[in-house]
């Protein structure tokens, strides 16, 4: 099969591709860093330079494609987050649409299936709203749950303050997950002979906030770091004091009040959920020499 991977050699596309070519599939990946194009070949896979901002682009790159893996990378940058995906998202569909292709998977996000109240999940409604739109494509939404690199972000709060704090509880549980186990899934729907649209959940593991700390304590030897529930008025004000915009410091706090509510995850708990191989434990042997390495003061 000819496949279509953007994402560059990001979390998930680097072993997606790897995947595909160890597979013996024919594998084009999208990158806008042409210093990229040595690694991709080197991984058995010819490289696609240009931006996904670029909708004449893509209907090139798309063009003959049996199949495609299509991501949205995040844009902190950018003003409104549910509108740059909105946009990365219809760029996406017309050249999927103008190329003919007839077999996509999308990554979105646990919390998808919520229009409103979950933050920058919103962004990943309106995407899957407009592949759904598609005639004739099957699409399948991969729905992943919370990343475990997200909880890197946590390293300069820990050196800071000895402890990990959110605006949800220590008792919430957060659907992890790994990107090998996400790029594992993704191959599986890319090169399936029976291609089907519909969802997919993705989890690697299932665990509290509590035991989160408590795991992660032990790598880094801080045995007594405990997760901390701050209000939703203490987390925008500590995220605006690091530097974050107040619109998006908002986002990240509906996105947490969701987490805490469950109305991130009611949907997926209904579901099946693919059952990844990567544990919390396992993750943590890598957030021991995350934190290690980051030697910032405070």
């Amino acid at each position: 099969m000819k496949i279509i991977v953007t994402g560059s050699l990001g979390n998930i596309s680097k072993p997606l591709t790897q995947l595909l070519v160890q597979d013996g599939h024919s594998v084009i990946v999208i990158s806008s860093n042409d210093y990229k194009r040595t690694e991709i070949e080197l991984l058995g896979a010819k490289a696609a330079i240009g931006s996904i901002d670029d909708l004449a682009f893509l209907k090139t790159v798309f063009k003959g494609a049996d199949a495609i893996y299509c991501m949205i990378p995040p844009d902190f940058a950018a003003p409104d987050q549910v509108d740059y995906y909105s946009c990365i998202g219809t760029n996406y569909t017309k050249a999927i649409e103008h190329a003919g292709v007839k077999q996509v998977v999308e990554l979105s996000s646990y919390g998808a299936h919520r229009p409103s109240g979950t933050g920058f999940i919103v962004g990943s409604n309106r995407v899957e709203q407009l592949f759904n739109a598609l005639k004739d494509v099957n699409v399948m939404h991969m729905r992943p749950g919370y990343f475990y690199y997200n909880l890197l972000t946590f390293i300069p709060m820990i050196k800071a303050t000895g402890r990990m704090a959110a605006n949800f509880d220590g008792k919430d549980k957060l659907p992890l997950v790994s990107p090998l186990d996400i790029a594992a899934a993704v191959a599986e729907e890319l090169t399936k002979q029976t291609f089907k649209s519909g969802v997919r959940y993705v989890v690697s593991d299932n665990r509290t906030c509590n035991e989160i700390a408590g795991v992660l304590g032990k790598a880094i030897n801080l045995p007594e770091l405990q997760w901390k529930t701050i209000s939703d008025a203490e987390m925008q004000h500590n995220l605006e004091r690091n530097g974050m915009s107040p619109a998006t410091a908002a986002a990240l706090v509906e996105l947490g009040a969701a987490t805490h509510n469950g109305i991130l995850r009611e949907h997926m708990n209904l579901q099946e959920i693919t059952h990844g191989k990567v544990t919390l434990e396992s993750f943590a042997k890598d957030f021991a020499v995350a934190y290690k390495q980051n030697q910032m003061k405070y």
